[in-house]
Formats: C-alpha cells, structure tokens, sequence
C-alpha cells in the first residue's frame, strides 16, 4: 500500500513536456523562447494551463505578425506528460498602409529624409513588432543625435485587422525645434586655453550633433594630457535662442608618470622597459618622455620633448636625442643620436615627419674597427588602418624613409637611403585570415664600409625572415663574419585559421636577402605556428625551417605585440 501510495505521489508530480510541431525557423524560434517562460506544469495540472499554453503560442506568433494560427494540443494516451502543441501559422498580417508624419524642424533635415528612405518597416511587409519598435526607436535616436531634445511621438497606432491579414500604421512625430552649440563652459586645474583652441571644431551657432561631441573628447583624451574628459551638453540651461552649453570637465595627468614593462622575443632574448614620462611641463603644451630598454644585446635611452605647433595632435615638433650599446654577433656599436623632428598628421591618415638627425657611431663590424660622423635630412611617411581592435579582421600599414648625407654639410660619408615597408592583413571567411608583408631597403653609397652598421642592411630574425638568426642573412667577410650590404628584400605571406575563440594556428612561408649586388641567393624560410590572443595583444609562437640551408635547420620565433 505504501509503495502505491508513492508511486502516486510520483506519478502526479511529473511535469509536461511540451513538443512543438509545425514551426519552422524564426517562427519555431520565438514560440519556443515563451514556451519556455511558461512555469512548471503538473500533469494533473495540465487542464488549467490549455488557456494559457495556447495565450503563449498566440502571443508568440503575433509578434511576429501571425495572426491567424490553429492550435491543437494532443495529450498523449500513453504518456499523459507527454503534449503535442500542433501548430498551423496560417497567412501572416502584411502592413497595409504606413504613414509616416514629420513636424518641426526635422521636416527639412535631410538626415530624417534619408531615414525614412531606409525605414526598418515598408508597406506590404509582414508586421514584425519588433521592426515596427526599432523604426520607432530610430527616429528618435536620430532626433537626440541631432539635437532635437524636445522630440516625442504625438501619434503611434498600429491598428490590426487579423480577418483582412491587414495592419494600419500611423506614426506622427514632433521634432520640435533643432538646438544649437552654445558657449564652452570649461572647468579645469591647468591653463589649457592654448592647447584647447586647436581642438576646438566647434562654432556657437552650429547646430547641435552629438558626433562632434564625441569627436571633441576623443580628441582631447588622445593629447595625452589628462587623465579625466568629460564633454557633456547642458540641455537644461539652453536659452531661448535654443543654445546649449556644453560643460568641459578636464583632469590633468600627473606631473610624473612611470611605467615599467618587460618582454621576451627570440631575437633579442628577455627585455625590460622603464618609461618616465611628464606629460605637462607648461602651459604650452610641452612634454617630456625618456625610455630604458635593456636587453642582452641592446642597451637604449632615448629622450623625446614635444612642442605642439598648433594642433597639438596633428601639428608638432620634437626634440630626440638618446644612446644605443649593441654587442650582437659580429656587431659592437657605440652609438649617440640627436636630432630635430617636424610632424604633421593628415586628414588622409598619413603621418610625415621631416627630420634633421645627426649620429656618432664607434663601432666595430667584424675585422672592421672604425668611428663616423653624420648629418642626416630626410623624411618619413607612415600610415596604420585597422579595424577589429586587438584582433583585427582588416587593416594594413605602410611606411617609407629617405634620408641622405653630404660631406660638404659636414657628414664624413655621402649617400643616400631608403627603407620601406608595408603589411597587409584580410579576411577570407569568418575564420580564415591572410597576412601579407614586403619590405625593401637600399643604400646609394660608393662602399658599404663606409657607413656604420646601423645604416647597412641586414636581414632575417621574427619580423623577417624566420627561420634564421636575427640579421644574420648578409654578405659576409673572408673569416665569416657579417658585413651589411647595400640592398635588402623582405616577403612574407601566411595563412592563420582560427579553431578557438582566443586561438590560431598558422602556416608561413618568408624569403629574403640582404646583398651588395643581387647576385646572393635569397633565404627560404617556412613552417606554422600558433596564435594566442591575449588582453594586450596577440602571442606568437612559430617553428620554422630554413629550407634553403643544407639539412634544413629548425628555429622557435617567440613574438608578442601587434600584427600591424
């Protein structure tokens, strides 16, 4: 008696399962989601909840513009848990008319003639409530956008004839008037006047659009003067004239900031950074960034004071001056470097910088023991587009210099030299992806030994060609040793397939040389690794083989930073 009384208990406490039939796709999808939300149902309770189980399904199909459906729900005979909803959708509401009114001084604006010519909703497509909210919500994300604060909706009807499978759209919206930029209301703790004028593309009187806002604060966050922006329109205080204030909040950075980094690559092994950087000096705008890089082959400090010119993002000048030891294979170099930097930034993305450097090199280079002097003029060219953030999708990155020297300017050498590269980065498909890079060096100079081994040309190494040792493809001396040359070709191209969300494996092929005459063969490098994508940027980690070289020597390549 016992067991059956509990194998009752049992019995009424088992739940329906309920199966839907007769959807498909977005249909099938939306019912499911409101099926779900329906509580517990009993088996015993199963006749109570026919009303609402059916009120889930109706209310899931009118939303998306089925009026009309056939609801059946068949309780199975052997398992009475068990619940068929069978579901006809019948022919969906198709919206008859749709008039759409404008008032105020949106009537004219082009930008809501345009909305409307791209409306999420059109006549004689099925009602999808959803779509009609979005339409509705577009319009007035447009009017905040463009300064239509007062704007609301006098009218929005949708009138739904389900026997007529017809809808009846009536939308009225009253813009009201389009405010304008007012004064610039700027609180700050520095003197900014002379750094905030060249930013400022704002006019009082203008009207009013929530893009220049935001152009605004992006623009004085990337100074790198200030650790707080706030550009906020003061809608409120607006005068009759429909002006607005806007409130600049602005929070200078510290007087000194230090930033300690390190790193691993296999070409130059682990490496540690330190920056000290004073980000406000005056109230000109002048700054002061010095960097430590240390490493087993290379030691670096450079020193870097910027004078904004006008524009103190895209118009400015800097002063550099800095120290380099190098001791890396057949490479000692003593190296003292000065110089002055004009920069300017175009609209196009390009960024040139027309320089005067000077440099002191004792170096030796392989049997070769010798010191120089240079004055050297020239410029640069550089331009970075990427798009995806840290893991880009499409981007590409270019950059070209020529520089040269006279020893009528004082130079103990005459030559003149260019470098250039340029990286390339598409995808294919959702998880496939191409990178692409070339690289071209050359050097017009009567004999290569005459210029310090920091203006030869050498290749191979992680950026390059991988495969072999860091700068170690170049002509060499009678005793083997490296010798830098006048002309040096760079190719890569390799494949990555994304198999995880944070993971990649890759296969390459790169080829290279550095050569005085072309004459050299060129490096053969190729292999596959894997990708790892990380807060701070991706991690590689590549095994590649130098198949040019006899029994096709192997090498690990440990690199960590952007791919553009």
């Amino acid at each position: 008696m016992m067991a059956l009384m509990l194998f009752s208990l049992v019995a009424r406490a088992e739940e329906v399962d309920l199966r839907l039939r007769g959807l498909d796709g977005e249909l099938k999808d939306n019912t499911q989601v409101y099926l779900d939300q329906l509580p517990a149902i009993e088996v015993e309770q199963f006749p109570r909840f026919r009303q609402q189980i059916t009120t889930a399904v109706t209310d899931s199909l009118q939303a998306l513009g089925y009026y009309n459906p056939e609801i059946e729900l068949v309780q199975s005979e052997q398992n009475p848990a068990r619940v068929t909803v069978r579901v006809t959708p019948g022919e969906p509401v198709r919206i008859r008319t749709l008039n759409v009114q404008l008032q105020g001084d949106a009537e004219t604006d082009p930008a809501f003639a345009e909305l409307q010519s791209n409306f999420a909703i059109r006549q004689g497509q099925v009602l999808h409530h959803d779509n009609y909210e979005k339409a509705k919500a577009s319009l007035l994300s447009l009017a905040l956008r463009r300064g239509y604060f007062d704007a609301a909706y006098r009218t929005s009807r949708v009138r739904v004839t389900p026997w007529e499978k017809a809808a009846d759209v009536d939308l009225s919206f009253d813009s009201g008037p389009r405010y304008r930029f007012g004064e610039l209301k700027v609180d700050t703790d520095r003197p900014v006047e002379r750094l905030l004028n060249p930013l400022v593309q704002i006019e009082p009187g203008e009207p009013y659009h929530a893009s220049r806002l935001a152009e605004f604060s992006r623009s004085l966050s990337s100074t790198r003067y200030f650790k707080q922006v706030e550009v906020l329109p003061m809608v409120a205080e607006a005068d009759e004239q429909y002006r607005v204030p806007l409130s600049v909040v602005l929070r200078a950075r510290a007087d000194n900031e230090v930033e300690v980094g390190v790193g691993v690559s296999t070409d130059e092994g682990p490496r540690t950074s330190v920056n000290w950087e004073k980000p406000w000096i005056n109230s000109l705008g002048h700054s002061l960034t010095t960097s430590l890089k240390v490493s087993a082959p290379s030691q670096d400090v450079t020193l870097v004071y910027k004078i904004p010119r006008g524009h103190p993002l895209e118009d400015y000048y800097t002063i550099q001056g800095g120290y380099q030891r190098l001791d890396q294979d057949d490479t000692v170099s003593d190296r003292l470097v000065a110089g002055v930097h004009r920069w300017n930034i175009q609209q196009n993305g390009w960024t040139r910088d027309v320089f005067l450097r000077s440099e002191y090199e004792s170096y030796t280079q392989g049997e070769q023991e010798d010191e120089s002097f240079l004055l050297i003029p020239g410029v640069s060219f550089s331009r970075t587009r990427v798009r995806g953030g840290l893991d880009p999708h499409w981007g590409d990155a270019q950059t070209a210099t020529l520089e040269l020297s006279e020893p009528w300017w004082g130079s103990d050498t005459r030559f003149v030299r260019f470098w250039g590269r340029s990286k390339w980065l598409r995808t294919l498909t959702e998880d496939h992806r191409l990178l692409a890079r070339a690289e071209q060096g050359a050097v017009w100079v009567d004999n290569v030994e005459e210029l310090p081994p920091s203006l030869r040309f050498f290749t191979g190494g992680d950026t390059t060609v991988r495969g072999y040792s860091y700068q170690s493809i170049t002509p060499l001396d009678e005793n083997g040793d490296r010798l830098g040359a006048k002309y040096a070709t760079a190719l890569s191209l390799e494949y990555d397939y994304r198999f995880a969300p944070k993971w990649r494996v890759a296969t390459f092929v790169d080829s290279g040389t550095a050569t005085n005459d072309y004459r050299d063969d060129w490096k053969v490098g190729t292999g596959f690794g894997l990708r790892w994508l990380t807060p701070v940027g991706p991690v590689r980690l590549d095994l590649a083989f130098a198949v040019t070289e006899e029994d096709t020597p192997w090498r690990l390549h440990f690199t960590l930073g952007p791919e553009l």
